[in-house]
């Protein structure tokens, strides 16, 4: 997978992109906005228990309509992609990355959450190579997440994406992933 670099996303239109999965499918990636609400609703609806923990980073909530609702609107400190993917001509949103940023807004918390049935076709990784990118045009110096010791395929795509990761020295359940964004 190919790493994508600012100069890309500066030459691009950063509201929207292609991606194409390894399979052969098309994903569009945008940011999330507060139309957002049934497609996000729809996608929690369809998403494991620790797949909700990621979409919240970390903090247990449903996936009530209220929930969507807070997930499609954000404060200053708060950014996130979606992938969508057209399923018999409905558009679906198949996948989401997101950060919240420091009070600085030098460093950010991560995650990504991709739909159990879209999971392995590359969709995390594109999220996360654009999420990436929009962090670093944005200034942001740090990127971190804190993810179970069990997650072998997050801590996979962690390493890929250049993630350095450490135990967390309060919590031998869970490993603390960081990424320096000064290019």
């Amino acid at each position: 997978m190919q790493q994508i670099s600012t100069h890309f996303l500066a030459a691009a239109n950063p509201a929207s992109w292609k991606g194409r999965l390894r399979d052969g499918r098309l994903i569009h990636i945008r940011p999330i906005d507060s139309a957002d609400v049934s497609l996000e609703r729809d996608f929690l609806s369809r998403l494991t228990p620790e797949g909700l923990s990621y979409r919240f980073l970390g903090l247990i909530k449903d996936n009530s309509e209220e929930a969507a609702r807070d997930l499609t609107h954000f404060d200053p400190c708060e950014f996130a992609l979606a992938a969508l993917a057209d399923e018999d001509g409905n558009e679906v949103e198949v996948g989401v990355a997101c950060y919240c940023t420091s009070d600085d807004g030098t460093r950010c918390d991560c995650a990504v959450t991709v739909d159990p049935a879209w999971q392995k076709c590359g969709v995390g990784g594109i999220l996360m190579q654009h999420l990436i990118g929009m962090a670093r045009l944005r200034g942001i110096r740090r990127m971190y997440a804190v993810d179970a010791v069990r997650s072998a395929g997050t801590h996979a795509l962690a390493r890929h994406l250049g993630f350095h990761s450490r135990p967390d020295p309060e919590d031998p359940a869970s490993v603390t992933f960081e990424l320096e964004l000064n290019d």
